[in-house]
């Protein structure tokens, strides 16, 4: 096998993993919108719920919907 040979044959196989890493990428970019599609929703559902309560020296805090919502939002503002 020549040189050349050898040399075409690394190119093509760099560029099947380039290929394969591309769809990888590709595929984790729809998944990141569908999770932030969900996000939102979940953000919706919580509204509602999101208040305060009473904390341990009697100063309001927040809720579990509250803080998870807080959470949320911070992830996908």
């Amino acid at each position: 096998m020549s040189n050349v040979q050898v040399m075409e044959e690394r190119v093509a196989h760099l560029h099947s993993l380039l290929d394969d890493a591309a769809l990888k990428v590709g595929q984790q970019r729809l998944r990141i919108k569908k999770l932030e599609a969900l996000l939102v929703a979940c953000a919706e559902y919580l509204e509602p719920y999101s208040d305060v309560v009473d904390g341990s020296y009697g100063e309001p805090v927040p809720n579990a919907a509250m803080s998870l919502l807080s959470q949320i939002d911070e992830e996908i503002t």
